[in-house]
């Protein structure tokens, strides 16, 4: 019995919370004209909103990077061929990953770098007839707003002079980088390897100028990186080649010397000196003859290193902007008129019934 008591009034309870769709209907056919009021006066702050917006205009390339292979390469038939194929030329495993993509175009150094890439304005066919003129300018210029003609400069603004440390950014330039940060993105697929690079600009020539600078950018950064340490090395040798060239040059000479010098002189001394500089020659021969082997790998080793992009998709100039100024409107229109609906459907009351609570309540306490 006790039971049954307890439950009762929670289906009770659950009957009263019964939503009346025909009376919430009825009150929306009653306020009809204020709820048409309410979307077109948002319809037309959604046509100021449109107006006043930026257009925006997206260009996406897409990179397929070579997957190379570290113990299995043309590199190995080249050490087998000059008689060196036990020798490790450092298979180790590489660090920059093609993960690092999206890190990459998001670090400051490598957007400092593009502050300084011109840029050329787009002219339809029917401005060029018209007498327009494209704008040429630079990433800094345009996303600063110093090639507008109305730009006024902040009270902090220095004229822009090239950056020489990206870790010392003058405030100006920090805005214009995180600006330019939010306008450039990455995305690599793990299991494939595919990236694609995302520019978006206001201008559809300038974002894809801009997406062509930053795909070639990506390589060229990626490319130092992997090649750094094989390029060390390769100048390394170089350097000893040199050496034991310039060693090989003098033992020969002090050999070709001692022959011309001893070639009356029958002296065991004289001899024994002509035999040991002959050696030191045929010593310092072998000596450059390996570094000159290990120069030839070292050259080769970089070359091994570079990545190579298959470039799937190129960047093609944006037909029509991303941010559609009718579906701004549109967007603000419907929101006015959901939250119409929603005051007078349910908020109206709802808030009625709210105070006529509240006003009991200080009724009682009083």
């Amino acid at each position: 019995m006790e039971e049954n008591q307890n439950i009762a009034p929670v289906y009770q309870e659950s009957d009263e919370l019964e939503i009346d769709w025909m009376g919430i209907f009825t009150k929306l056919l009653k306020h009809w004209k204020q709820i048409v009021l309410i979307g077109f006066i948002f319809g037309c702050l959604g046509i100021v909103s449109a107006l006043m917006m930026k257009r925006q205009y997206t260009v996406q390339m897409t990179l397929a990077p070579e997957l190379q292979n570290r113990n299995s390469s043309s590199l190995s038939s080249l050490t087998n061929m000059l008689g060196l194929g036990g020798m490790n030329m450092g298979a180790s495993t590489d660090a920059m990953n093609i993960t690092l993509f999206p890190e990459i175009c998001g670090s400051t150094p490598f957007l400092a770098a593009l502050l300084d890439v011109p840029l050329t304005s787009f002219v339809s066919e029917k401005q060029a007839e018209e007498g327009v003129q494209p704008k040429h300018t630079t990433v800094y210029k345009h996303l600063s707003g110093e090639d507008k003609p109305n730009f006024k400069p902040k009270k902090d603004y220095k004229p822009y002079t090239g950056v020489k440390d990206p870790t010392e950014l003058t405030p100006g330039v920090a805005r214009v980088v995180k600006a330019l940060s939010m306008n450039i993105g990455a995305d690599v697929d793990k299991k494939t390897g595919v990236t694609t690079i995302t520019v978006s600009m206001d201008d559809p020539l300038m974002a894809k100028q801009l997406a062509d600078t930053v795909c070639s950018r990506l390589q060229v950064y990626v490319s130092n990186y992997r090649t750094k340490k094989a390029t060390a090395d390769y100048n390394y040798y170089v350097m000893l080649a040199d050496e034991a060239h310039e060693e090989l040059v003098k033992a020969q000479a002090a050999y070709a010397r001692s022959v011309d010098y001893d070639r009356s002189v029958i002296l065991q001394s004289a001899n024994s000196e002509k035999e040991r500089l002959r050696e030191e020659a045929s010593l310092a021969n072998q000596i450059y003859s390996q570094m000159a082997q290990q120069r030839e790998l070292a050259r080769a080793k970089i070359q091994e290193e570079k990545p190579v992009y298959a470039v799937v998709q190129p960047a093609t100039l944006p037909q029509r902007p991303v941010n559609s100024r009718a579906k701004r409107v549109l967007i603000w229109g419907f929101l006015g008129g959901f939250l119409a609906v929603a005051w007078y459907g349910f908020g109206a009351d709802f808030l009625k019934k709210t105070r006529s609570e509240v006003k009991e309540k200080m009724e009682e306490e009083q």
